[in-house]
């Protein structure tokens, strides 16, 4: 009998830690409201971009990426506790209705988009007849606005008073120039065909405006050079600025190195702008690793990463003005003698 109980409270000791190891399990799991940004790495682009019959000059360029991982109770701790982490909400990335599947599928998307835009940049500084076009893509609208009524979502917004868009902020610009109130007549893509729709804008604190959320992505009418993208497991849209460096100094035979690994990071529109990115403290930390001494880095991040030691780093606005300022850098110092 003893032997007996004793074998039931065996069995009843291992049955209440198996229930705990599978809640702590479930609960260990459970979404939560937070990304966190783990310590990524820095990607040499000498051996991830080709261009046909071309070697790159002397120096390396890197992209630099980070580690993204969902938001989970036992990653949020590991994180908490360990340096090279970041925690942010996830309302600060993406609207609250998006999956984890959902934001997969946009970065891959993104991915795409910043390698055609650093194509059409670079090649068009290089002096090539390059053709492109920006459509916005519609994301959503607001509820009792022009835009709800005009819109539907995976329209594409191709063209206004005939004209087709250059920049990726030509239709904001536009409508910000008329009182609102004002009729536009817009040339819309929906389920491949295309339709006329007007519609007027509104006051939105005081600001002319539709009432839509809107995506720019850009359509290459013609591209003279193909590139070829040879990556590993990175998404996003934030090393467009670095592919624009790399083809353009392929593409030209244009030292803006100066033999040294410069890294950076930035979201590069077809214009040619560049816009801000995440995880910035992670992506200088990559470059310094991969012994890089200078960083590019878009303007609107320079305050998370100033001060930091052990490289140079170099806040721009645009590609003209990484390239300028790199430009610059490699121009041998003259000697007094």
């Amino acid at each position: 009998m003893r032997e007996l109980a004793a074998r039931r409270r065996s069995y009843l000791r291992a049955g209440v830690w198996a229930f705990m190891a599978v809640v702590v399990i479930i609960v260990g799991w459970l979404p939560i409201p937070y990304f966190i940004y783990g310590p990524g790495a820095a990607v040499s682009l000498n051996d991830a971009i080709a261009v046909p019959g071309k070697t790159p000059p002397s120096g390396k360029l890197y992209l630099t990426d980070i580690r993204l991982y969902p938001g989970r109770p036992i990653v949020y701790a590991i994180a908490a506790v360990l340096p090279g982490f970041e925690i942010v909400k996830r309302s600060d990335l993406v609207p609250p209705n998006v999956t984890d599947r959902q934001l997969n599928v946009e970065l891959v998307d993104a991915m795409t988009e910043s390698q055609l835009n650093a194509q059409v940049v670079a090649e068009r500084a290089a002096g090539l007849p390059v053709r492109a076009t920006i459509v916005y893509v519609v994301q959503g609208t607001k509820a009792k606005t022009p835009a709800a009524r005009c819109f539907r979502p995976a329209d594409e917004i191709v063209a206004m008073d005939g004209r087709p868009f250059g920049t990726d902020d030509d239709l904001l610009r536009t409508t910000a120039l008329h009182r609102a109130g004002t009729a536009f007549h817009l040339t819309v893509k929906r389920a491949n065909r295309r339709i006329n729709v007007t519609c007027q804008t509104y006051d939105l604190a005081g600001k002319p405006r539709f009432g839509v959320y809107i995506q720019p992505q850009t359509r290459a009418i013609k591209l003279p050079v193909a590139v070829t993208f040879n990556l590993p497991d990175v998404n996003g849209s934030s090393a467009g600025l670095m592919f624009s460096l790399q083809i353009y100094r392929t593409l030209t035979g244009a030292d803006i190195t100066g033999g040294r690994s410069i890294a950076g990071t930035g979201v590069l529109a077809a214009d040619g702008g560049v816009s801000a990115i995440s995880g910035t403290r992670e992506k200088i930390q990559a470059a310094i690793r991969a012994g890089a001494t200078v960083f590019l880095v878009p303007v609107d991040n320079y305050k998370d990463i100033a001060g930091t030691r052990g490289i140079q780093i170099i806040p721009v606005r645009s590609f003209s003005q990484a390239l300028h300022a790199l430009a610059l850098q490699s121009v041998p110092k003259n000697k007094t003698v």
